[in-house]
């Protein structure tokens, strides 16, 4: 039997690994100041310049090739975990993230430029390592099942502080290539811990449960929350990802990431740029450190948030995420720190709320099954595409003669008001849900 407090322990496990080497690519804004200081790209400027758009860009490629990486990521190792399984998945991914951190270690901009594919190595492999943890969330589909997704997506999300706090040890006098050979030597401890002994077989999804058959012998949805109405768990891949419950899915997670991306690979250059006159550097690295500090407030209120799903609903989940993105960019605009820090505090619960909304909603609307193709595949591709979009984006923006991020925030505002279509689906998909549950008492339950 597996132990309630086991199983929890492993859910904390799980919180851990996530948070020291998933995400760590979107945390590049701190490891970019560390870089900066030792030099990286410093000879595309003129002699004597501290700092160039020419550096800023070339660092932009990094980061908008690891961005690009993860999702890419997704696609790839999505199909493969239905296939091989979670404990294969997380093994070659460790393998292949350790590989990324040794290639960080050793590169050098001026003799051997390895940052692009070091980047999307640790993207990559970093996937590998969050995808295969959902696993877990499976043995919580009666109770916690929101809770636990979110616990994994908040540290996933929390994972861009793990290049904040190599970038303060860089700043205490480390130089970067001990600080990534150390993050090789982390994934190899977590290849080790790959196990049995250590997993006790929950490597591997939970026994299938005797479905629930309407009268007409429809299976009801494995998450009751969500309803008949948006269960595509029986069908097959290619019918789920043509039906209408994908392509919202797919709409929303276009725009919900290219808005995160945006803000994670800009968000130095907006404080350098936005407001009247600019900012000086000082300044803008100031406000960069207190960004990366205050969005990882949402790992704190993330659990909150979990059960806010379980007991409220998607549509209400959905609402609240997309509110908090149009204030992240209503609030972009100013220029008073105060709320910029507020701007920081919505952008750090969107972005972390929005990651659990979309695996729970791939999970419990299309299934266990599948969740590595529908969310590798079709989340991944919308996501690759958002990411892709963030060079381009910057080199528009950078490219004038006054950069200026204004107008682009504010169109991403008007997105995200037309992005409240996606919860008024689920909500009409979902309403009247418990007195469809009454209408539902004809159920033929078949015993185990």
């Amino acid at each position: 039997m597996f132990l309630p407090t086991r199983r929890w322990a492993l859910v904390m496990l799980s919180c851990v690994e996530v948070l020291t080497a998933t995400g760590i690519m979107f945390g590049w804004s701190s490891l970019s100041i560390a870089l900066r200081r030792e030099g990286t790209y410093a000879e595309l400027c003129d002699d004597g310049e501290s700092g160039c758009d020419a550096q800023a860009l070339r660092l932009n490629a990094v980061y908008t090739a690891g961005a690009f990486c993860v999702p890419l990521g997704g696609m790839i190792w999505g199909p493969l975990m239905d296939v091989k399984g979670a404990k294969w998945t997380r093994a070659v991914g460790m393998c292949v993230f350790s590989a990324g951190c040794l290639l960080f270690a050793f590169a050098d901009s001026k003799t051997f430029d390895a940052y692009v594919p070091a980047a999307c190595l640790v993207s990559i492999g970093g996937m590998a390592n969050f995808l295969s943890h959902f696993v877990i969330a499976e043995y919580f589909a009666d109770d916690h099942f929101g809770l636990v997704h979110s616990l994994i997506n908040c540290s996933f999300d929390a994972s861009t502080v793990t290049f904040t706090v190599l970038e303060l040890i860089h700043e205490a006098g480390a130089s970067t290539r001990s600080l990534f050979l150390a993050m090789a030597a982390l994934g190899m401890v977590y290849l080790a811990l790959t196990n049995e002994k250590v997993w006790a077989g929950h490597l591997s999804p939970p026994p299938r449960k005797t479905p629930v058959l309407t009268s007409s012998g429809n299976e009801i949805a494995a998450a009751p929350q969500f309803g008949a109405r948006l269960d595509e768990s029986g069908k097959t891949f290619r019918r789920q990802v043509q039906s209408p419950a994908f392509i919202a899915l797919a709409v929303w997670g276009l725009f919900t990431v290219y808005r995160t991306m945006l803000v994670l690979g800009s968000v130095t250059e907006q404080m350098l740029y936005n407001g009247a006159g600019g900012r000086d550097s000082s300044h803008a690295e100031r406000l960069v450190r207190v960004f990366n500090f205050l969005i990882l407030i949402s790992v704190a209120l993330t659990p909150s948030f979990g059960r806010f799903i379980d007991t409220h609903g998607m549509a209400s989940g959905l609402t609240l995420v997309n509110a908090l993105g149009v204030l992240t960019y209503g609030l972009l605009v100013t220029t008073p720190d105060w709320s910029l820090y507020l701007a920081f505090l919505a952008f750090g619960c969107f972005r972390a709320w929005n990651y659990s909304l979309m695996t729970t909603y791939s999970m419990g609307v299309f299934g266990g099954a599948s969740f590595g193709k529908v969310y590798g595949i079709g989340v991944g591709t919308v996501s690759c595409l958002a990411a892709a979009a963030q060079y381009p984006t910057m080199s528009i923006v950078l490219g004038g003669s006054e950069p200026d991020f204004v107008a682009l925030d504010w169109a991403m505002f008007g997105v995200g008001i037309v992005m409240f279509g996606f919860p008024a689906f689920v909500h009409s998909r979902t309403r009247g849900l418990s007195e469809g549950a009454k209408d539902d008492e004809d159920v033929v339950v078949n015993a185990a």
